[in-house]
């Protein structure tokens, strides 16, 4: 298995997750349907002393989101965006779907809250793949 993955396309791959993240759960996109069906509210998003923790929490899976699309691209032999948007639709079925099922089915949480949540991720994925096939 190859490691060597593209040094930008892990910092850029990471950005692109935590801007989409930014853009995606905020007024301009999702930010009142998400809280509406998480059941949260504006004071639960701004408590200060958990936030420094979720936002460092949150750029830390971005990057291993990054690093680990990265290495299946090189391993996979990903190498037209075409492909690597099949790969990336790919492996949201496999990876997205089962949560948001279960989540609905077993803790009673809306599939459209699981679609607001995990269309973010099929979203990532295709453009960080994109990335790394560009690069």
């Amino acid at each position: 298995m190859d490691f060597n993955i593209s040094i930008v396309g892990l910092i850029v791959g990471t950005l692109i997750n935590m801007g989409l993240g930014a853009l995606w759960y905020s007024n301009v996109l999702f930010s009142k349907s998400w809280m509406k069906e998480a059941n949260i509210t504006e004071d639960d998003i701004k408590n200060p002393d958990k936030m420094g923790v979720v936002y460092a929490l949150t750029a830390l899976t971005a990057l291993l989101t990054s690093f680990v699309l990265g290495m299946l691209i090189l391993n996979l032999g990903i190498d037209t965006i075409l492909e690597g948007l099949f790969f990336a639709l790919v492996l949201w079925v496999g990876t997205n779907i089962p949560p948001i099922i279960k989540n609905w089915g077993f803790e009673n949480r809306t599939l459209k809250l699981g679609m607001i949540n995990h269309g973010y991720d099929l979203i990532v994925y295709m453009l960080v793949t994109i990335v790394y096939v560009l690069l």
